[in-house]
């Protein structure tokens, strides 16, 4: 696994891929081992996990749902420690990681095949809420009457919230592909009742929901709820900028690219790295009729911190602003695809240089 970390941190996917391959062989599955009977392990499990994980990660999502396949809805009694009594005496509960059910669920939306996720995703909030249920009743998260220490009983509690939060975010992320807005935004606002710490990046996302779609005295109204979250104790680091990220998608919406510059401008005055508001502000600068300051403003960026500004959004920025530059573009951009290939993995989509 160390090996395939390190692969994955050098964003070397398929390598990757095919290193999870050799090693689901040496357990036995995996390559024409299929309608064979396997015995799964925790780290076989999680070996599959790794895999489906960075097949996703490199669009292969065909290939990803076939793989899948096999192993149904992913509660087939062989994935459950009960199976093998002799290797995990006394263990109950399923083997499979929750993140590995949570990709399952997530994977139909990205086949064009959104309702099959949302269902997916229904089911697994439903275990959620059973569990937690269950725990808040005083009993173990399957429902028996094992007695946990509190101590215990906190953890499972503050673990269950987290998962059952990252399964509505999918859900919302979902209902936003569909375009269903209205649930999508009843659906992040509540996940502020199981992360209240984040109320000021939901109440943001909201109302960027309804910038999106144009209706910009619902997003302003939601934004001042922002503000006033961010008067009250407990605010967090980070919702000050949150805040004035807010304010300057506003004014870009109404096109004042003037106030949006200015907006994003102390946005980084609070965060000088933040990547969304150095993109903007040097769109702002575009707009404002300044090309040459917005060309080195994204240039400036990219070269000094490549890790971080090599994204395509950035790119596609700076490859336009090329165009309108430089009758050179073509040869710049032949200069930026040699950045991403040194730095980047298979899964960066260079369509974003424009060089066809």
């Amino acid at each position: 696994m160390y090996v395939s970390s390190s692969l994955q941190s050098t964003k070397n996917w398929r390598a990757a891929v095919d290193l999870t391959g050799r090693l689901l062989t040496a357990h036995g599955q995996g390559y024409g081992k299929a309608g064979q009977a396997t015995s799964h392990t925790t780290d076989s499990l999680q070996l599959w996990f790794v895999r489906l994980a960075l097949l996703t990660k490199l669009n292969l999502f065909q290939n990803a749902e076939l793989e899948f396949e096999p192993f149904g809805n992913l509660d087939q009694p062989d994935l459950y420690y009960e199976y093998y009594p002799n290797v995990y005496p006394g263990r109950r509960g399923s083997m499979v990681p929750f993140s590995m059910r949570l990709l399952h669920a997530e994977l139909p939306q990205y086949l064009a095949k959104p309702q099959e996720a949302l269902d997916r995703l229904h089911t697994l909030r439903t275990v959620c809420l059973a569990i937690l249920e269950n725990l808040e009743k005083g009993l173990a998260e399957d429902g028996s009457m094992v007695t946990l220490t509190q101590e215990n009983r906190q953890a499972s509690l503050k673990l269950w919230k987290s998962r059952l939060s990252r399964v509505m975010y999918s859900m919302a992320n979902c209902l936003l592909l569909m375009k269903d807005y209205i649930l999508a935004v009843e659906t992040y606002q509540s996940i502020i009742q199981y992360e209240p710490k984040q109320r000021v990046q939901l109440l943001s996302a909201v109302g960027r929901i309804f910038l999106q779609v144009g209706d910009v005295k619902t997003a302003e109204k939601y934004f001042q709820d922002v503000e006033k979250a961010c008067q009250m104790k407990g605010s967090q680091p980070g919702d000050s900028t949150c805040m004035v990220m807010n304010r300057a998608f506003v004014y870009l919406s109404q096109n004042n690219y003037t106030e949006a510059y200015s907006s994003f401008t102390e946005v980084l005055q609070l965060d000088p790295k933040n990547p969304v508001a150095n993109n903007n502000a040097a769109v702002c600068l575009l707009y404002l009729g300044r090309l040459k300051e917005s060309l080195g403003q994204l240039e400036g960026l990219v070269q000094q911190d490549p890790a971080q500004y090599l994204h395509e959004s950035v790119l596609f920025n700076l490859t336009t602003m090329y165009e309108l530059e430089s009758s050179r573009s073509t040869q710049k951009k032949q200069a930026l695809l040699e950045a991403v290939a040194g730095r980047e993995g298979d899964s960066f989509n260079t369509q974003c240089l424009k060089l066809v």
